[in-house]
């Protein structure tokens, strides 16, 4: 018997989510203020940037010999795997060029790496997935005979953040405007809403790699790739009108930042995912908009606040600066 629900049927059930989180805003603000701030904080671990861990540096030896050097990063956004007999996942960037030879960045999660930091065996496993995953997605032949470079990062960290990332420009931090587009189809919104919690770790169908050279442990032969190009399929949704203001105390110094963003068709502060870090901000309207701003200054997520005026759509997020 099929149990999968029709796209009316999981309408039907967001929409009374939503209402359900309406009430609870209007009879309960302390539990509706609660609930948010769990989600708000869960939601913050997505937005933090992949950091270094350690470098390799081997060689391509087909189609043409150069030197290779291989970011090995941690990426709280990489899930661990299930079990020890589950594939290993990673997050790939591309094979870039550098003054020395090549560079490409592999993403891991930090759980994996740490308890590879401790087992130097598992640490190998880990670094021959990786150059496994090298060699079949850009059809290449390494020489699997490695070293650890005496640092943790071949090029600059925002090269490395914006080839994991898949980022193809720098958000704008003042008001730009949205060019108009065709709103998707209702099974596109359903998927949007029906993945929301899913797609930062599994955004679409893994690929698994078997390596048969080594037959080891049963989880060092597989490798469970998560696609930055099918984890960014949001970024193609237009980010909504906005303005960031700075407000400036009576010494001139930067006080708060205030983000005002016109959201049409948005019913409430519900329809949102808002999540604020202390250096960025992701604003999300499943199946609509998507709003990514690298924020001026620093500020406390703790002290975040959004209000939402239903009169003229606008959602209000107002930040301390640190």
């Amino acid at each position: 018997m099929d149990n999968k629900l029709t796209p009316n049927e999981l309408l039907s059930h967001v929409n009374q989510f939503w209402s359900m989180l309406d009430d609870m805003a209007e009879n309960s603000p302390e539990s509706y203020q609660t609930f948010m701030q769990k989600h708000m904080k869960e939601g913050k671990e997505l937005l933090v940037p992949p950091e270094p861990h350690l470098c390799l540096q081997t060689k391509i030896l087909e189609p043409e010999e150069r030197l290779v050097f291989i970011n090995i990063c941690k990426w709280k956004r990489v899930p661990a795997p299930q079990t020890d007999a589950h594939p290993v996942p990673l997050i790939a960037g591309k094979l870039d060029d550098v003054s020395e030879g090549r560079v490409v960045d592999i993403a891991y999660s930090p759980e994996m790496l740490k308890r590879a930091d401790s087992d130097q065996v598992e640490q190998d496993q880990l670094i021959r997935l990786a150059m496994k995953y090298i060699e079949q997605e850009h059809k290449v032949t390494l020489c699997h005979s490695y070293h650890i470079a005496p640092f943790k990062l071949k090029g600059d960290l925002h090269r490395m953040r914006k080839s994991l990332e898949g980022i193809q420009k720098k958000p704008e931090k003042t008001k730009t405007k949205t060019e108009g587009g065709d709103e998707k189809s209702l099974l596109d919104q359903l998927k949007s809403i029906a993945l929301k919690g899913e797609v930062e770790e599994e955004p679409s169908l893994p690929i698994y790699i078997t390596d048969e050279s080594n037959a080891k442990p049963v989880k060092a032969g597989l490798i469970e790739v998560i696609s930055n190009t099918e984890l960014k399929e949001e970024d193609l949704l237009s980010p909504p009108q906005h303005k960031l203001s700075v407000y400036e105390n009576e010494s001139g110094k930067p006080h708060k930042l205030i983000l005002t963003a016109e959201l049409q068709g948005v019913r409430s502060v519900t329809g949102c995912d808002l999540s604020v870090s202390k250096n960025d901000l992701m604003l999300e309207v499943p199946g609509k908009y998507r709003l990514h701003l690298d924020l001026p200054e620093l500020v406390n997520e703790e002290t975040v606040t959004a209000k939402y005026n239903k009169a003229n759509n606008t959602l209000t997020v107002t930040m301390v600066v640190l």
